[in-house]
């Protein structure tokens, strides 16, 4: 009696041991079906992980979930690395174009182990968060090209960059490169080696530069969090077109280079995960000296602001007919969303215009290591963008008075925005983005493809009000979208901070999120529509 009451016992068990697998195993499929993929696509990588950590979905889940939208809406890839894009206009026609090549095999290996790592509870910051990598960012093995003709035999770099190896520490996946403009020296992004990278929001129009491919996948949905680098505004152009977070930080912040006009930042759809980003690249780095110690933590909520003071510029200056009408109306619904925050709004001006700041800023960046872009220029000629070959002209004979005019330049600046906005109590300073948010995918390409404010065409280099902040380099800025144009483009402003007052910076923008109606929710994503 006592041997059949262990059998049954013992089958009793295993019986419910079986009945809880299934159980399991059954509510693990529903987790899985219980997001669309585009909501898997979409969501926010401090979302992803709560949901990773619960084991109601899985890192593997959104690779392939993003995958299918590259495979949807990116139009076709690596073809282009091996011949010259002779037809702008044709290649990649109505498709996102914003990938050089994929990582996808590495990627879904590196998925598979971080799915495993939250069910053994060792996930790390970012474990299993997809990263798009600017062609610019050294990852090992990959090549790094410029979105040159005269560079696309490039040895694959033989290490990380030490950005990325904050990234790869911390379990994030680098699932493509990304497209950049050749040198990273146009507004928008399209070479004569990759092609037009388009706007998700709406294909006519640019998804900005030099970090356009980066921009334009966070928009489609190809990924979860990008790496920009910003030298004359290259993440905050495509932030502020594709309706992102970018963060451009001071000097020395992110490990970089020793190039004082230049930095590396985050790319992300929301604002917590511009900061979850920044958080983990951020701090110093043994293999870059200017890089700062200590380290700045970045956290992920900030103090109201009300009461405090926060400057508005218009900059009605910058160009002698003023901005465009959609910049003046983003800068009119930040001034509505601080005030409505409790805020008070010192509208201020700025003694600076584009045609008195753009020469001398230019002839100063490319003063520095940056002049080597024109290597091999005379030589191979025929080979390169034309946007490179009018910006060699541009530039012209550089002397060394150009540096000092640059700091001269530098200096006046500083001691303007000082006295105007933050010796006044002011805790940051909110300002336009661009003069217009519409710039054509493959702006000059043609001389007909040129951008326009209030029926005035313009040069490229004064529509852009980034570069004040990589001459005054100390001064965090973020980008953050405000609303979109009656033309589905998303439309930005950037919100400075004193020098080295990330927090101030982040404290303003956070506000600002809470007030703003945001993108990437309730039905107000990218359509894909191509319309001028």
């Amino acid at each position: 009696m006592d041997r059949i009451f262990f059998r049954k016992a013992l089958l009793a068990f295993l019986a419910g041991v079986l009945i809880t697998l299934l159980v399991s195993g059954t509510n693990a499929v529903l987790a899985k079906s219980k997001f669309s993929q585009e909501e898997l696509a979409y969501m926010p990588a401090v979302e992803l992980i709560e949901l990773f950590q619960k084991g109601e979905a899985m890192p593997s889940e959104v690779l392939e979930a993003q995958i299918s939208r590259v495979k949807k809406y990116n139009g076709e890839y690596n073809v282009s690395r091996r011949d010259l894009v002779n037809e702008l206009d044709t290649f990649n026609a109505g498709k996102v174009n914003a990938i050089t090549f994929d990582n996808f095999a590495e990627a879904r290996k590196l998925a598979k182990e971080a799915d495993e790592r939250y069910r053994n509870g060792t996930a790390r910051r970012l474990e299993g968060i997809t990263v798009g990598i600017k062609d610019e960012n050294e990852v090992k093995g990959w090549r790094v090209d410029c979105a040159s003709l005269i560079l696309k035999d490039n040895e694959p770099s033989a290490a990380d960059g030490a950005m990325i190896q904050k990234l790869r520490k911390e379990g994030a996946i680098f699932v493509f490169q990304t497209t950049v403009p050749e040198q990273y020296l146009s507004p928008m992004t399209w070479s004569r080696l990759y092609g037009v990278s388009r706007n998700p929001w709406n294909l006519y129009y640019g998804t900005g530069g030099s970090s356009g491919g980066s921009g334009a996948a966070l928009a489609a949905g190809f990924c979860t969090l990008a790496t920009g680098s910003d030298m004359g505004g290259s993440i905050r152009i495509p932030s502020s077109m594709n309706g992102l977070y970018g963060f451009k930080p001071p000097f020395g912040r992110v490990a970089t280079s020793e190039n004082v006009y230049e930095t590396l930042g985050p790319m992300a759809r929301t604002f917590a995960d511009m900061v979850l980003m920044q958080d983990v690249i951020a701090g110093p780095s043994p293999e870059v000296h200017s890089t700062i110690r200590p380290k700045l933590d970045y956290p992920q909520k900030y103090a109201p602001i009300r009461g405090q003071k926060v400057a508005v510029a218009y900059f009605k200056n910058w160009l002698q007919g003023g901005l465009s009408q959609e910049s003046d109306h983003a800068i009119d619904t930040a001034v509505a969303a601080l005030e409505k925050a409790g805020a008070q709004v010192e509208r201020v001006e700025l003694d600076i215009n584009a045609e008195g700041f753009m020469p001398t800023y230019f002839k100063g960046l490319m003063s520095t290591s940056m002049y080597a872009i024109f290597d091999g220029l005379d030589q191979h000629r025929d080979m390169f963008s034309s946007y490179v070959r009018s910006l060699e002209t541009y530039a012209g004979k550089l002397t060394p008075q150009d540096q000092v005019d640059a700091e001269k330049m530098l200096g006046k600046l500083h001691r303007d925005v000082q006295q105007k906005v933050f010796e006044k109590g002011c805790i940051a300073l909110v300002m336009p983005t661009l003069a217009t948010p519409y710039f054509p995918a493959d702006l000059e390409a043609t001389p007909d493809k040129a951008a326009q404010v209030r029926g005035k065409t313009y040069s490229s280099t004064n529509l852009m009000l980034t570069p004040i902040w990589n001459l005054a380099s100390r001064y965090p800025v973020v980008d953050m979208p405000v609303e979109l144009s009656d033309k589905n483009v998303p439309v930005g402003v950037q919100i400075v901070g004193n020098t080295y007052d990330d927090l101030n910076a982040f404290r303003v923008a956070y506000a600002l999120s809470k007030t703003i109606a945001p993108l990437y929710k309730d039905g107000r994503f990218p359509d894909f529509r191509n319309e001028k």
